[in-house]
């Protein structure tokens, strides 16, 4: 199966250094170091399954140009394992972010300034992929990531497990869907068809617990949306006018949703 990767980028184990674990999510990612720059290296089994998110890995991973989307630099193998080495982000996912502003007295305590930074930050990320034609498929806080740039922070893409180049926008049909409950949209979740339409919907949902702190999550897709609308119908009382743009990314058409260009221009007009 190895013999599938051999059109990228091939690094040798003994050039690796691989240090402490520093994630666990669908594999083990360590913080490492290759020719003296400090990578992430992530460590799947060789196994058919892994294969495929691997070669989805390399494929966007390998072409991406933006500084706000995850680079890899190519893989490695020892006896039964493949190392996928990648860029190093020097801070948490988006999750353990807003995880900090989460107080047992006081609730969600993340400053408006800090929330709308945080949202346009995404946004950019966002436009960026589309710019570069990647539809992602698997949006949410935990594949977002805070990269700090001296005394700046930036959200930057992260997981290409689920991504696809879509060139022609026509959506690109998956053998099952990917995403994940909560993210995921209608559509997708009964056609698994990956467009930039479904991760719009998923943004909406990430934008919504940027402001208000997680949902609750459930196995149920459509119990999921019912939570989201629930904290939609909260967030009405709060910010009556980011709630409109919201609605507008998860409603149940996706002809309705905007692109990532208008959802910017409606996000901006709120400062």
């Amino acid at each position: 199966m190895i013999e599938e990767l051999s059109d990228f980028e091939y690094i040798e184990y003994d050039k690796l250094k691989i240090d402490k674990l520093i994630g666990k999510g669908n594999a083990p990612v360590y913080i490492g170091k290759y020719n003296s720059e400090k990578v992430a290296i992530k460590k799947y089994e060789n196994n058919e399954s892994n294969i495929l998110d691997i070669l989805s890995e390399l494929i966007i991973g390998t072409k991406v140009k933006s500084k706000r989307l995850m680079k890899i630099y190519g893989y490695s193998y020892r006896d039964e394992e493949i190392y996928v080495i990648m860029e190093y982000i020097n801070s948490k996912d988006l999750c353990r972010y807003i995880l900090k502003y989460i107080d047992d007295e006081d609730g969600y305590i993340m400053p408006y300034i800090t929330k709308m930074s945080i949202i346009k930050s995404m946004l950019k990320a966002v436009r960026d992929m589309w710019k570069e034609s990647i539809v992602h498929g698997d949006l949410k806080h935990l594949n977002l990531a805070i990269q700090k740039e001296e005394e700046n922070i930036y959200i930057k893409i992260i997981d290409y497990g689920t991504c696809e180049f879509d060139y022609r926008n026509e959506g690109l049909d998956k053998e099952y869907v990917c995403s994940t409950n909560g993210y995921v949209s209608p559509e997708l979740n009964e056609t698994c068809i990956i467009t930039h339409k479904s991760d719009i919907y998923a943004i909406g949902v990430i934008i919504t617990e940027i402001y208000i702190g997680f949902i609750e999550g459930y196995d149920d897709c459509k119990l999921c949306r019912n939570e989201l609308l629930k904290e939609l119908r909260y967030l009405k009382n709060i910010n009556p006018e980011l709630e409109k743009i919201i609605r507008k990314c998860v409603d149940v058409k996706p002809e309705n949703r905007p692109d990532i260009y208008k959802l910017i221009k409606m996000i901006d007009k709120l400062s």
